[in-house]
């Protein structure tokens, strides 16, 4: 059988490509890549009916991470059957999503809810623990897990062979993109954001054997090395301009607005219309970011808790 792959738009806050998902069949089996967060199951339900699939005939859905925006759902498939393929340090916390939601609600605060809907706890006899070389083999479909640290030490992507082309499933390792533009957006969340070991996942990435990038938020990438690249280069400007704002005791108000203004440059240069980057890049995105990096630098110099 061919194993074909179809990308799933979740519809996430009304903003096309913000939130994707992957179904993988052969066409007796289906898998799913990513849950989406727990307020974009329906969109998915939907996504999954335009190809004559539903929730209940999924045999797997893996999950690249377990940030809300990848895994929120997943207790809501895994109630109708569905079993759970996660990173073996992130299950714990998809059985019991208590310190997850707690760490997400410093984060987002009252806004955890419109953001993000519902997280429900996963039955343990639906998550199955993955480390780096593991495979899911369902009927033709065989993904190889492959440890991707950097956005967060309990990442993976998904590497599938489908008889005619090896793809990467890449969640947040090749960060995010805004459709339709060459603007590289990227996550550095607390509290595992970790620049040099992303550095080289983003090598990992370069040399693998595939030739397209499957992101969870913006689309399908054929140009690897000019993405990755982009990367690089933009998530470096980053962490540098965070650090000497924060070297300075930048005012936390003043150093996100510089932030912010240093990404709409970036971004508009890069083909980005405002409207555009105000949707993928949103103040929490920014705040995050500073928070993620002033981690990062906290246990660089040993002062880390």
């Amino acid at each position: 059988m061919t194993v074909s792959i179809h990308s799933l738009e979740l519809d996430y806050l009304g903003v096309p490509g913000a939130i994707g998902a992957y179904l993988v069949t052969d066409g007796a089996s289906n898998v799913l890549i990513e849950s989406g967060p727990g307020n974009t199951v329906p969109a998915l339900e939907r996504a999954l009916g335009e190809h004559g699939v539903q929730v209940e005939d999924l045999h797997a859905c893996c999950l690249t991470h377990i940030h809300l925006d990848h895994a929120g759902g997943s207790g809501h498939l895994a109630g109708r059957g569905v079993p759970i393929h996660v990173h073996s340090f992130g299950a714990r916390h998809i059985i019991d999503p208590s310190k997850l939601l707690a760490s997400a609600g410093r984060i987002y605060g009252d806004q955890m809810e419109r953001l993000w809907g519902e997280l429900i706890p996963s039955d343990e006899a639906m998550v199955h623990g993955l480390d780096d070389g593991d495979t899911v083999r369902i009927g033709d479909i065989e993904l190889r897990a492959i440890e991707t640290p950097g956005h967060a030490r309990h990442h993976l992507v998904f590497q599938l062979d489908t008889g005619e082309e090896t793809v990467c499933f890449t969640g947040d390792a090749a960060a995010m993109l805004i459709p339709g533009t060459g603007y590289v957006s990227v996550p550095m969340p607390p509290p595992e954001f970790d620049h040099p070991a992303w550095l080289s996942t983003i090598e990992l990435l370069r040399s693998g054997p595939w030739t397209k990038l499957m992101l969870t938020h913006g689309g399908i990438i054929e140009d690897i090395a000019g993405h990755l690249d982009q990367l690089i280069a933009s998530m470096g400007r980053q962490v540098e301009f965070i650090k000497e704002g924060l070297a300075g005791n930048a005012d936390e108000g003043d150093l996100v607005e510089s932030y912010r203004d240093l990404l709409r440059a970036e971004a508009g240069s890069l083909g980005a219309e405002m409207s555009q980057f105000d949707d993928f890049v949103t103040m929490s995105l920014l705040g995050m970011n500073i928070s993620g990096v002033k981690r990062f630098l906290s246990l660089q110099s040993g002062n880390g808790h």
